[in-house]
């Protein structure tokens, strides 16, 4: 976490939509054991002396345990404002352009419960259904559903009932 001098802390967060023909991979995740399951994107926070694409590929080798080879463009970019816990995150989600390997987590965080390649359609509706971090989960979607071209812009912030949307630029 890096801070700026209002000494909020900043967050980077990098995600990868890795595609396979007609299909998506996808990482079943659990933090707590006290919450269940969700799918999401395979990617995590960058850390320190890390580049975006840097730990976009790192996160993905642990995650999925796959390599990515070349990225292709960034499909979305979010910043979620958190004014109540002096905190922002900036959510960069790219589209891979080339992969290799074989699916299979080596997190070593122990969070990633699976990994799998699955139908873009079932996809969304695994991402739908998991009630993610709207921040996130909705430019996701929205890309992936084809409503949003690459390069869009997301602005939200967190009030006391949760996010609000804020903003969309397109791409």
């Amino acid at each position: 976490m890096r801070h700026t001098s209002d000494h909020v802390a900043i967050d980077l967060i990098a995600l990868a939509i890795i595609r396979d023909a007609d299909k998506i991979v996808l990482v079943q995740q659990q933090h707590r054991a006290d919450l269940p399951p969700y799918w999401v994107l395979p990617g995590g926070l960058v850390e320190a002396g890390e580049l975006v694409t840097e730990a976009l590929i790192r996160e993905v080798a642990e995650e999925a345990g796959v390599h990515v080879d070349a990225l292709s463009h960034l499909a979305c970019l979010s910043h979620i404002d958190r004014p109540a816990q002096r905190a922002q995150s900036i959510a960069f989600i790219f589209e891979a352009e080339r992969w290799h390997g074989e699916l299979a987590s080596c997190d070593p965080d122990a969070e990633v419960l699976g990994v799998e390649l699955v139908p873009l359609t079932e996809g969304i509706s695994r991402l739908q259904s998991n009630g993610g971090w709207s921040g996130i989960q909705t430019p996701v979607l929205a890309y992936l559903r084809g409503e949003r071209a690459a390069g869009a812009n997301w602005f939200y912030r967190e009030d006391g009932d949760g996010q609000q949307w804020i903003a969309c630029m397109p791409g």
